[in-house]
């Protein structure tokens, strides 16, 4: 039974699908899939969703990734790990996202057999949030 629960932020439909599948390979995680940022903070400050980790995507229409990071923060609802999924990086934009708050970066196109136990590092590392 999944015992760690990832929230997905994607708009790109067929990378969103991809990213499910690859979750559901690990047996640990149960992944849950939200289009827009603003569905997914109003979610959370509702309290109907308490996921273990969020991975968004950096670039969509609405709310980007940092922008959904930084309303989370301000708002006291940083209380996971907040990975950010990108096909456009390099070191030092990877440096400037960590100082925003970012625990990690996922860099597309991923390897769909390992995203799952790298995922899962973020969520077993220890350390403090809310």
């Amino acid at each position: 039974m999944p015992e760690t629960e990832i929230l997905l932020i994607e708009d790109d439909w067929d990378i969103a699908q991809i990213t499910l599948l690859a979750l559901a390979l690990d047996p640990r995680i149960a992944a849950r899939h939200i289009e827009e940022g603003d569905e997914a903070i109003r979610q959370i400050k509702a309290g109907s969703l308490r996921p273990d980790l969020i991975v968004s995507d950096l670039m969509m229409p609405g709310l980007n990734g940092l922008q959904i990071l930084d309303i989370l923060q301000r708002e006291g609802l940083k209380r996971m790990p907040f990975v950010l999924m990108t096909a456009k990086v390099g070191q030092r934009e990877i440096a400037t996202y960590r100082k925003r708050g970012v625990d990690g970066v996922v860099i597309k196109p991923f390897d769909p057999l390992t995203l799952g136990g790298e995922l899962m590092a973020y969520v077993e590392k220890p350390r403090a949030y809310g």
